[in-house]
Order: C-alpha cells, then sequence, then structure tokens
C-alpha cells in the first residue's frame, strides 16, 4: 500500500475539501466501514495525525500467518512488547499485524516499499488498533512502520531528503516521534486531488 492509500479505520468517515469559495464545499461520500483516504503520509507529523497509535516496541516472534483473497499476499501477526507509546495507549505485550508477500519463486517478502520485521529488532509503529482482532493495523509499507534499534538511536524520518542521503536528522527516536506526536498536522490531498465523481457537492457555508 502506498502511502497515500487507504487507513483501515472502525467508523464512518468524511473527507471534506473547501474550494476556497464560501458556497461550494465537497464532501466525500461516507465510507460503510472499510476504508478512509489518507491524502499525504510523506511526513511523521501526517503520519501521527492519521493514527490512534503510535508506539515504539521491539518484536518478540511471529505467532501467526493466513492468506488473503489477493493471490500472494500474507498477514502475519507479531508479538511485541511495547516499550513507548507515543500517542495512545499501546502497553505490555501487543499483537501487530503486517503484510507480506509471495514471490515468484516462492519467497516471503516485505513487498515494495514494506519493511520486513523480524524477531528481536526494534520498530516504530504507527495505525490503528482493531479490536474485532485484538491487534494493531500499522500504516503499510515505511508510512506505518520503521526500523529504530532503540529510543536513543538515529530517528529515520518519513521525509528522507536526497541532501542526506536518507540518513535522517540528529534526532533520537524518542525525540523525534515526541515532536511529530505534539506537532501532528491532517496533510494536504495527495497528487493534488481535487472534487471528482466520488464526491458529492453540497452547497452553502463551511461549518
Amino acid at each position: 500500500m502506498s502511502v497515500a492509500a487507504a487507513a483501515v479505520l472502525g467508523a464512518a468517515a468524511f473527507t471534506v475539501w473547501n474550494t476556497g469559495s464560501d458556497s461550494d464545499i465537497y464532501v466525500a461520500e461516507p465510507t460503510v466501514k472499510e476504508d478512509l483516504l489518507v491524502p499525504d503520509l510523506s511526513k511523521d507529523e501526517y503520519v501521527s495525525f492519521a493514527s490512534t497509535d503510535v508506539f515504539y516496541g521491539r518484536v518478540v516472534k511471529k505467532v501467526g500467518q493466513n492468506e488473503t483473497d489477493q493471490a500472494g499476499e500474507l498477514e502475519q501477526q507479531w508479538q511485541v512488547k511495547v516499550a513507548k507509546a507515543f500517542k495512545g495507549s499501546p502497553a505490555g505485550t501487543v499483537i501487530v499485524n503486517t503484510m507480506a508477500y509471495v514471490d515468484n519463486e516462492g519467497n516471503v517478502t516485505a513487498g515494495e516499499g514494506g519493511v520486513a520485521l523480524a524477531p528481536g529488532r526494534g520498530y516504530v509503529f504507527a495505525g490503528h488498533f482493531d479490536p474485532d482482532n485484538e491487534r494493531y493495523e500499522p500504516f503499510g509499507g515505511t508510512a506505518g512502520t520503521r526500523v529504530s534499534e532503540s529510543l536513543d538511536s538515529p530517528a529515520r524520518s518519513a521525509a528522507r531528503s536526497a541532501a542526506d542521503g536518507g540518513r535522517g536528522s540528529s534526532e533520537t527516536v524518542e525525540e523525534h516521534w515526541e515532536r511529530a506526536v505534539a506537532n501532528e498536522r491532517p496533510g494536504p490531498p495527495a497528487d493534488g486531488a481535487t472534487p471528482d465523481s466520488d464526491m458529492v457537492e453540497e452547497t452553502g457555508s463551511a461549518q
């Protein structure tokens, strides 16, 4: 799933565009349950805003794996020991669900843009809790899962500039995510999105 992909949520939601006119507001049709469009997850402030839970934890072991209805796609469940919650209330030992893929040679990979979990390694997870399955669902790929060796190791942000070669800032993981959560904000619509066929027009001033 790309950084502009849909995030799984457990309630109906709307996405609102204000065209700049007091009389024209476009509102996306409400979701049934499945998807809320997250316009942009290119910065960690956007990732935090779109997430209900952001936490650092260390993977203990893989505890489950099952196929999805998409050929070659797997869901993997991992036992994770939470060390610090930056947002939300994850604590103790939790289950994190991630996606994996079987390539043409039968090897299991994280897929393009994905992060492969490994027992003993530390990660920052950002996403949502799935109460039906009692597990955390991070956003796909690097947007919702970040390899982080420890809380005091150098942070790797979602926005990696060509100038620093992807090394990230001088902030520690803990400092970076505390700042990202404190300054969270919604990202702009992806690719300059404008109202289109999946939206309905409402006239009147904004509420």
